[in-house]
């Protein structure tokens, strides 16, 4: 009786370890990325930061993938006033995550390209960037 005991704790034994391998594998696969282009939409501050982490992370593991980060909204004053950005935009910069501004959305808000961090680059209408984007072969995000 102890020797199936003893069996049956080591077969429950492996098979926990099996079972916690497996979740582990599938989370890891869960962020992995398979693609070779990428864009998020942004409006806010706080979703600028994660789309910079995000990016430079897959840009991390990946350094050939394509990455840009659009950015339209209300938002775009913040460009020109928030100093602690141009951290963030340091870091998009050295991960080659290209940076593009909706130049409409400067217009309406007053902000001049001049104002804002020269390595983002404008775009004139955010949404029609997205949609060429998506046309050649990105997939696509807006958060």
């Amino acid at each position: 009786m102890k020797k199936t005991l003893i069996i049956a704790g080591i077969a429950l034994l492996g098979f926990a370890q099996m079972t916690e391998a497996a979740v582990a594998s599938k989370t890891n696969l869960e962020q992995t990325v398979e693609g070779k282009k990428f864009a998020i939409l942004v409006q806010s501050v706080k979703s600028l930061r994660s789309a910079i982490m995000t990016a430079t992370e897959i840009k991390q593991a990946n350094p050939k993938v394509d990455f840009e980060i659009v950015i339209m909204g209300q938002m775009v004053q913040e460009l020109a006033t928030d100093k602690d950005l141009q951290e963030a935009f340091k870091i998009a910069e050295q991960y080659g995550v290209q940076l593009r501004v909706c130049e409409f959305a400067m217009k309406v808000y007053g902000v001049s390209m001049d104002s804002i961090n020269p390595y983002i680059k404008g775009t004139p209408n955010a949404h029609k960037y997205m949609f060429q984007l998506q046309e050649r072969g990105y997939n696509v995000l807006s958060i």
